[in-house]
């Protein structure tokens, strides 16, 4: 009754003028709800809907993996099944025992019986000798009597001969007789047995019945079936729905920990396929596209989500979550019974970004920079420090911001750093120094030490901060990344050498 009434409402002009704009709600909705909440903090229950997404989507693509192997219902079990039938040698009818006697010429070109040849009836043993007996009787008795009596004897040896063939025809006929019964029986148990099998294709889901006469019905798995185009078009559309609810969320989590071109650059492919999944539902059909998005999802979830489990993060996890991720591509395609070739696009996605974590393309998911700032004067009690006044340009982001050092004063720079609770991992800040000459940035200084062990947990992040003595005035830029690893953000700052003609204003690291 629910899908009648759906059905029914979907057929109205304005639910149907309505249904153009769905794809786009749904994405921007799902897209600012991922952005308001997975853009402020990580909760467990996030990572259980991602999960509940990701679970949906695996149950479909395993649905979508169905495929009628054999229409016809040959199968491999059926094939050799029959092989070994017609392997059986089949019984000979053994013909009645008959006393040979010479046929008559008229009896030889009957039609109502078919021909028994003389000599395939003088090899029954038993004929030959009823045969002799009656040749001997016939001379004896022509020695003996007179012409009448030998007579007499040529006519019994010939209504012998016409006894004889009687009995070989009749015992033709049966044989025949017994070979159409046995025919008849054998086709109406090939009708049965086809019969049969149609009965149990329609309740294993074929649309195809059209099995032989002479097919083996074994046991078929569940995915061996084609689904019609209704249910095709109902698992497509919730394909798309997971998928779009995965990539929304990865989107957001990969954005906020994208600090370097070459990871933003991933996040924005990500981005154009959230983009593309809107317009890719009938692309899910194909088992192969389908298998292709799972597996590049699965990977970039996974990356996300076990952090949070296992409280660490690095080159070793990412492995295990590619692994793990290919290793469920490599389960549905088992069980699906496909090609091989069906697997090549989840081994290139996975090998592509196992490569690409190997270069810092892929952020160090799930740590976020939360703030940071370029100062002065720090007091390590307060994590609080002295700027420039920003100006209108400097507060929207048209110009970096500028540091006037007094008296040589060092410079610092702080940061914050969002990270799941429990998660421990080292940071290392990277500065650099802009060539006046070349325009280029040149990398000065690689700054790490054991107070900048994340402890996450904390809401507005983990506060650390880095400091340099000699800063001759120019441009800096001041990366913070997963020690050895991606970049999670920098900050860009110009430094004076005089005093700021604005003044300083006391800001503080939340």
């Amino acid at each position: 009754m629910g899908m009648q009434f759906v059905e029914k409402l979907r057929e109205k002009p304005a639910v149907q003028k309505l249904e153009k704009f769905f794809p786009a709600i749904a994405f921007l909705g799902g897209f600012a709800w991922d952005s308001i909440t997975l853009g402020q903090m990580v909760y467990d229950s996030d990572i259980l809907i991602l999960l509940a997404y990701y679970t949906g989507a695996l149950i479909l693509v395993i649905l979508l993996s169905a495929q009628l192997e054999h229409p016809e219902g040959w199968t491999k079990e059926r094939l050799q099944a029959l092989a070994k039938a017609q392997a059986k040698p089949k019984p000979a009818a053994v013909a009645p025992k008959a006393t040979k006697v010479a046929p008559s010429p008229a009896e030889e070109k009957s039609e109502s019986a078919e021909p028994v040849s003389e000599d395939s009836v003088s090899e029954n043993p038993d004929v030959k000798i009823e045969e002799s007996r009656l040749r001997r009787a016939a001379a004896f008795i022509a020695e003996k009597t007179p012409a009448r009596a030998k007579e007499a004897a040529n006519r019994a040896a010939l209504e012998a001969k016409e006894a004889t063939a009687k009995a070989a025809a009749l015992a033709s006929a049966k044989a025949k007789e017994a070979a159409s019964r046995a025919a008849i029986e054998a086709k109406d148990a090939a009708v049965k047995a086809k019969g049969a099998a149609t009965k149990f294709a329609k309740n294993v889901g074929y649309e195809s019945t059209a099995i032989p006469e002479n097919a083996i019905v074994v046991r078929h798995r569940f995915l061996d079936r084609e689904w019609s185009e209704t249910w095709k078009q109902r698992f497509t559309w919730a394909v798309q729905f997971f998928f779009g609810g995965l990539f929304s969320a990865l989107v957001v989590c990969y954005f906020k920990s994208s600090g370097s071109l070459a990871s933003f650059l991933l996040v924005i492919l990500l981005a154009i396929l959230l983009v593309g999944n809107e317009f890719l539902q009938k692309k899910y059909e194909s088992f192969g596209v389908s298998l292709a998005f799972f597996c590049l999802l699965g990977t970039m979830f996974m990356n996300f989500a076990i952090p949070h489990l296992v409280h660490r993060i690095g080159f070793i996890w990412f492995l295990i979550s590619t692994v793990l991720s290919f290793g469920l591509c490599l389960f549905i395609w088992k069980i699906s019974h496909r090609k091989k070739s069906i697997l090549v696009a989840p081994a290139l996605i996975s090998i592509f970004l196992i490569v690409a974590y190997i270069m810092n393309w892929v952020p160090p998911v799930p740590l976020v920079l939360k703030q940071k700032i370029a100062c002065q004067n720090f007091d390590k009690a307060s994590y609080s420090c002295d700027v420039d006044d920003p100006s209108l340009l400097q507060m929207i982001g048209l110009k970096i911001p500028s540091v006037h050092r007094v008296d040589s004063s060092e410079v610092y720079f702080l940061t914050s750093v969002y990270a799941p609770a429990k998660l421990k991992a080292e940071l290392e800040y990277l500065w650099y120094y802009q060539d006046p000459k070349t325009g280029k940035y040149m990398l000065t200084d690689r700054i790490s030490s054991g107070r900048m062990m994340i402890n996450g947990g904390r809401e507005s992040g983990f506060r650390t901060f880095t400091r340099k003595k000699n800063t001759p005035p120019g441009k800096y830029r001041v990366e913070i990344a997963y020690k050895n690893g991606a970049v999670i953000g920098s900050g860009t700052f110009e430094v004076f050498g005089e005093p700021p003609e604005d003044g300083f204003v006391r800001d503080t690291l939340r």
